[in-house]
C-alpha cells in the first residue's frame, strides 16, 4: 500500500523505449507524445478511434499500419512525413553496439 501522500506512477512510466527497429523508435515516438500532452493510452486510442490495445502494441514496437500513423500525425497536428522522420533520427541516434 502506497504511503500517505505519494501517487502511485504510471504503469511503465519508468521503462525506456527500445529504438533499435523503425517501428520501435515510431512506439517511442507516440509515448513521447502522448505523455507529453498528459493523455493515458486509453484518452488516445479514443480519440483516434481505435481499441487502446491498438495504442499499446505500437507503443510496444509492433508494426503500426499507413491508416494508424495518419492518425496519429492528425492527432498531434504533425505531418505524417515529420513524424516518420523524428522516429527515423532514433533509430540513427542508437549508439554503435560495441565489436
Amino acid at each position: 500500500m502506497p504511503e500517505h501522500g505519494s501517487v502511485a506512477k504510471a504503469v511503465g512510466a519508468d521503462k525506456k523505449r527500445e529504438n533499435h527497429t523503425l517501428a520501435q523508435a515510431i512506439g517511442a515516438e507516440l509515448t513521447d507524445l502522448r505523455r507529453a500532452r498528459g493523455w493515458s493510452q486509453q484518452k488516445l486510442a479514443d480519440h483516434l478511434g481505435y481499441d487502446v490495445s491498438h495504442v499499446r502494441q505500437t507503443e510496444m514496437g509492433r508494426n503500426p499500419s499507413l491508416a494508424f500513423l495518419s492518425a496519429i500525425a492528425a492527432a498531434f497536428s504533425l505531418k505524417l512525413s515529420e513524424f516518420i522522420k523524428s522516429a527515423e533520427a532514433r533509430v540513427r541516434q542508437r549508439p554503435a553496439s560495441p565489436q
